[in-house]
């Protein structure tokens, strides 16, 4: 997968078509002995040394005898190699019912099975009510929180053992295994929110990254869109984007490959879809539900990791809610 010094501009013009509102009848309430009064997050974070650098996909449940427990997904950049067939896995999902009927991979272990790490730790509220977090293997990270909307709280790392460079979460009352359909999603406002990727070999860059349901087409299988820039005479001026899920088995997990006409056209030329041997970019999601079930953005990574060298390893982390939450990240 070449070109990929495009990928912090074609991500921001990519309109990415996110899970949108839940109907959930009542608002779950607020605690105050947990952290911002809510239990469960949803967390992002990438950091790591040049050319070994990790993101780090994540729900934290808190409980309030100041333990907590996170199950996670994760993916290095130095320590995986392999073919894309191997490493870029099937969702099981194809955009049937739209214009191609296309499989949408996943970073592996990711896709539904895949099976997180569970990891326990204690947490605090320091003096200056930021969010301490005690690993039982010793790490340690620090999270500042923002409580100043309604139904959700924001976090965003402050400090850490870990290297951690940039890191966001948001957490609320609704069920950790809550999710939004397609069908939901479908009617969502635009979202934004701020972008960290590495590509192997290269300097991090922090980017920002847009979405746009307009320009997204729902398919009729109810469990997938399919971007609309995939009908020029000259495939190599498409870009495919898929994004997929079902709640009632993947819970907040989403699903998004994407990839320019450019590369596929020169990895398979001729095909209508991304490319099977390069197989795209592959990014997992997990959505962002308040309070009262509605969806209110995604946080994600992509680890689009084959080989180590530049170009077959990119990893970055993203948070993108609806824009006036932007503010209660930091």
């Amino acid at each position: 997968m070449r070109r990929t010094r495009l990928l912090g501009l074609l991500i921001a013009l990519a309109a990415l078509m996110p899970f949108a509102a839940m109907a959930t009848p009542a608002q779950a309430a607020a605690a105050p002995n947990l952290p911002g009064g809510r239990a469960n997050y949803v967390v992002v974070a990438i950091g790591g040394p040049a050319n070994a650098m990790y993101v780090r996909l994540a729900t934290y449940q808190f409980a309030t005898n100041n333990t907590m427990t996170e199950k996670v997904w994760s993916w290095r950049q130095n320590s995986i190699s392999g073919t894309a067939a191997n490493m870029k896995r099937s969702t099981g999902y194809t955009t049937s019912g739209c214009l191609r009927a296309c499989p949408i991979r996943t970073p592996i272990n990711f896709q539904p099975g895949g099976v997180p790490v569970t990891a326990t730790g204690t947490w605090r509220l320091d003096s200056y009510g930021h969010l301490s977090i005690g690993w039982s293997w010793g790490a340690g990270e620090t999270w500042r929180l923002d409580n100043s909307q309604a139904g959700f709280t924001s976090m965003s790392i402050w400090s850490s053992n870990q290297a951690i460079v940039k890191g966001w979460g948001f957490g609320s009352n609704a069920a950790a295994t809550s999710g939004a359909t397609i069908s939901q999603a479908y009617a969502a406002a635009r979202l934004y929110g701020p972008l960290v990727q590495n590509v192997y070999g290269a300097n991090t860059q922090h980017l920002n990254l847009g979405f746009n349901f307009p320009d997204y087409n729902r398919c009729s299988n109810s469990t997938c869109l399919e971007g609309k820039g995939n009908t020029a005479a000259d495939k190599r001026t498409w870009f495919n984007s898929y994004i997929g899920g079902n709640p009632n088995t993947d819970g907040r997990k989403n699903y998004w490959n994407f990839q320019t006409g450019g590369v596929a056209q020169m990895e398979q030329p001729g095909t209508v879809c991304i490319s099977t041997n390069g197989g795209g970019h592959t990014a997992a999601m997990l959505q962002v539900i308040d309070d009262t079930g509605h969806f209110r953005g995604w946080v994600g990574v992509e680890a689009s990791i084959v080989q180590m060298y530049w170009g077959r390893a990119i990893v970055g982390a993203f948070a993108t809610v609806q824009p006036g939450m932007l503010t209660t990240l930091h």
